[in-house]
């Protein structure tokens, strides 16, 4: 039986009372470039993308099966769904006491069925904040006009459609290894999702694996 479920957020979150709802890394990131990684479904094995420049921080997570398993039933419950059926799906296991909510700290959306569910779900939960990262940015820019207000987006530079987010002026977040070169953008590091699930400002995450953050 597929039970999706929404989880706590990782400790790096500002809120650690927020929720998050997450789908396995790659396998549901049609947008990934740089950052593509894929844990296999049964053994965990991770399989790097070919222009892999930066790793992906969630991918390395679901070596762990009980991780696996979350957000692969999260998939399953989701994929091959009309926008009503996925709204249907969140509303079942929303968790009432969540005001705030990162959608995807593990994979994207993945189709613009699924993205469109996802506005008609937070459309009717109006008293929570939700939050996202996205690198499927032709499903945003199908519905620029249509963006619920208690949803912020943030276009994850790095992908395969970089150029839509600059043409469309898109808040967007760009990797970087050192807090000079963030100033170098004239971009604030962003340490705790704080500037990602507030405001319209750009800005910049320190690679997940660096250590120079001075």
């Amino acid at each position: 039986m597929i039970s999706p479920k929404f989880t706590k957020v990782n400790k790096y979150i500002f809120d650690q009372d927020a929720y998050a709802w997450n789908l396995p890394s790659g396998h549901t990131c049609p947008g990934a470039y740089k950052c593509l990684a894929k844990a296999d479904r049964t053994t965990g094995k991770i399989t790097n993308g070919p222009k892999q420049e930066f790793r992906c921080y969630s991918a390395v997570g679901e070596r762990f099966p009980s991780v696996r398993k979350r957000v692969w039933e999260n998939f399953e419950a989701t994929k091959d769904k009309s926008p009503g059926e996925v709204a249907q799906v969140l509303a079942g296991c929303f968790p009432r006491k969540a005001r705030r909510v990162r959608i995807h700290s593990s994979g994207d959306f993945f189709s613009q069925n699924y993205f469109d569910g996802w506005l008609r779900f937070i459309s009717l939960q109006p008293s929570v904040h939700f939050w996202a990262f996205t690198k499927s940015l032709p499903f945003w820019i199908a519905r620029l006009s249509s963006i619920p207000c208690n949803l912020v987006l943030t276009a994850s530079v790095g992908g395969r459609h970089d150029t839509l987010a600059h043409r469309h002026k898109l808040k967007y977040a760009k990797v970087v290894y050192s807090k000079q070169e963030a100033a170098s953008y004239q971009l604030k590091i962003d340490v705790d999702d704080r500037l990602a699930a507030h405001g319209s400002e750009s800005f910049a995450l320190l690679e997940n694996f660096t250590k120079n953050y001075d």
